[in-house]
């Protein structure tokens, strides 16, 4: 049995195969084997890998059986330890693979797992389809780190963690064969679209984990079914969505949740013929609605069975709150943003200890590399705006850098201090930090990286350096140090009467 099977599942896609094919033949040599399941496409797909990509393995469907069906036809051929489904619009990246099969080896735990999403057509910016992982509200409304309904984020490394998610994106997904038997595959009634939802909403119910390892990277096109604004998209949606909460949903809760949606679907219908002038969507929302209603007796079974063979509380299986209430009426548009609910539904995360003389030149290497790290703080030398343990600095290349700047500089080979500039004479850089009373001193190539911004105090926004509260804190500071002993002993008065309450 191959340890790993890489299935695009193709239809009329001959133009998307010949862009990114050759990206996942390069990217995955010994790793796994790489089938192609057409779903009887007309456009000379098959005819095309035959005589391009002889390698690849083809599996032929004698319809199009849509992205759920033709998944479980072709999966059914296939023997592996690992299922990796793939779009056909999906460029991957050198080592995408040996990050997401490792977290898997090592965590028995968890079915399954996704890289982090990108676009294809706006590099620095997540992808709609699934950015950093998806969540669900507490209504059944889907939403990403990196993308909260329509709006998509950009990747500042801000989501850089392996958090364990809701859901695992479609276009990349990468299961255990056993577990995607065990519950049954994807629902092929849903045809397209929250299919794969409902399918790793099922995989928790069982009590597996999912996560997201975004030291995987890919980016996707897109838009490959079914292109935004068409109605039958819209249809889909909301009709699967409605299904997906009947199958899963506990007995106490699937009640309050239909009858708040009876209200929030018709509303959505009519604001987008209102606002939008959309008759074609108007009409899809109510139909997926009468339709829904109509067949919703033919998941009767599948819900009962679901429902006996739960092993999570209902709290557990989805966010508490709404995205709804936190997007349109606190203005909430990044996910970040919903800040201390967010953290309530994240499983804990094990941590170990490295020595800043082993961790550090790695990340400066990454730095120089171009990439933005997030650094949890150690120490009380940049108090008291700055806590030990608590808070975490996002680094970027030192380009450039001026008096009052944070950074990160090697003042003694091997000593690493995260302070601020307080004075360049040519070659020479002063340093001091915060929470200090002393000086150290530096050469301009000592400067190993900047300090663009903070998360403090377990929010998931991050404080920017160059915005206004930084730029005052930096100037008060400063221009404070005349008195900034006394400062610190009453700031170290007031933490330890607060440790001790």
């Amino acid at each position: 049995m191959n340890k790993l099977a890489i299935v695009i599942l193709n239809w009329n896609g001959r133009e998307m195969l010949q862009r990114y094919l050759p990206s996942v033949l390069c990217h995955s040599q010994g790793m796994g084997t790489v089938y192609v399941a057409d779903n009887a496409s007309t456009d000379e797909s098959v005819a095309f890998l035959r005589q391009e990509f002889p390698q690849v393995g083809l599996l032929l469907l004698d319809k199009n059986y849509g992205f759920a069906e033709g998944y479980n036809r072709a999966l059914a051929q296939i023997e592996a330890d690992y299922y990796l489904l793939l779009n056909s619009d999906i460029e991957v990246t050198e080592g995408w693979l040996s990050p997401m099969l490792s977290f898997l080896d090592n965590h028995p735990d968890y079915a399954a797992c996704q890289p982090k999403l990108l676009s294809i057509h706006r590099r620095g910016q997540f992808e709609y389809a699934g950015a950093a992982g998806g969540y669900i509200d507490r209504l059944g409304y889907p939403f990403c780190r990196g993308r909260v309904f329509d709006t998509v984020e950009g990747d500042k490394g801000q989501y850089d963690t392996l958090a364990d998610i809701h859901w695992a994106t479609g276009a990349c997904l990468l299961v255990r064969s056993d577990a995607y038997k065990e519950v049954g595959g994807l629902d092929d009634r849903f045809f397209a679209h929250c299919e794969e939802i409902d399918f790793c909403w099922r995989l928790r119910l069982k009590g597996y984990k999912l996560a997201c390892i975004p030291e995987s990277k890919v980016y996707h096109v897109g838009g490959g079914t079914l292109p935004k604004g068409n109605p039958m998209k819209t249809y889909l949606n909301f009709r699967n969505n409605l299904t997906m909460l009947y199958k899963n949903l506990c007995d106490e809760e699937l009640r309050p949740v239909m009858c708040r949606r009876w209200w929030l679907d018709r509303l959505a219908a009519w604001q987008t013929l209102i606002l939008n002038r959309n008759l074609a969507d108007f009409k899809a929302i109510y139909k997926a609605r009468r339709d829904y209603k109509r067949w919703r007796s033919d998941f009767a079974e599948d819900r009962a069975q679901i429902q006996s063979q739960r092993k999570i509380s209902a709290q557990a299986e989805k966010c508490q709150f709404s995205i709804l209430w936190e997007y349109y009426a606190k203005r909430k548009h990044h996910y970040s943003s919903l800040g201390h609910r967010r953290q309530e539904n994240r499983q804990p995360v094990k941590t170990k200890q490295i020595p800043n003389a082993v961790i550090i030149p790695e990340l400066i290497a990454l730095i120089e590399q171009g990439h933005t790290v997030t650094l949890p703080l150690k120490g009380i030398s940049m108090r008291p705006f700055l806590e030990d343990g608590r808070d975490k600095a996002v680094l970027t290349r030192a380009t450039t850098f001026k008096k009052g700047d944070a950074v990160l500089a090697e003042i003694e080979p091997k000593r690493y201090v995260l302070h601020r500039i307080v004075r360049i004479d040519g070659d020479d850089v002063t340093l001091m930090g915060d929470g200090n009373l002393s000086l150290e001193t530096c050469k301009r190539s000592d400067i190993k990286a900047f300090a663009m911004g903070f998360y403090r105090k377990g929010r998931g926004r991050l404080e920017k350096t160059n915005g206004l509260k930084w730029t005052l804190y930096s100037f008060v500071w400063m221009a404070l140090r005349p008195v900034r002993r006394y400062l610190l002993a009453l700031h170290r008065r007031y933490i330890k009467y607060i440790r001790k309450s």
